[in-house]
């Protein structure tokens, strides 16, 4: 007789894997979680945005939207390119392109 536990399977399943060890792996081998050539597009995609027009001024939920970038890879690269030089940030979190010379 198998009873159900609170997450839906079975007891005799649970008991079919007890004292056996389970090898699971959430990528394949020689996967990498950050995809560094997609994520070089996105720099270059975003700094050529603000190249091209120089009076672009965006928050970082509108870099995001606009880019089609997630907020939090999205905010990663801006503070990057913002350390960088490339971008500055000014006190209300709007982010610009940094002219040379300021």
């Amino acid at each position: 007789m198998t009873r159900p536990n609170p997450a839906g399977a079975s007891m005799s399943s649970l008991d079919a894997v007890k004292g056996r060890p389970v090898g699971m792996s959430l990528h394949p081998a020689g996967y990498e979680r950050r995809n560094l050539a997609a994520r070089e597009a996105i720099v270059r995609r975003i700094v050529g945005e603000f190249q091209d027009m120089p009076g672009l001024v965006l928050t970082l939920k509108q870099a995001s939207r606009l880019l089609g970038v997630d907020e939090a890879a999205c905010g990663r690269i801006l503070a990057g390119l913002t350390k960088a030089g490339v971008l500055r940030q000014n006190a209300n979190d709007y982010y610009s392109r940094r002219e040379p010379g300021i």
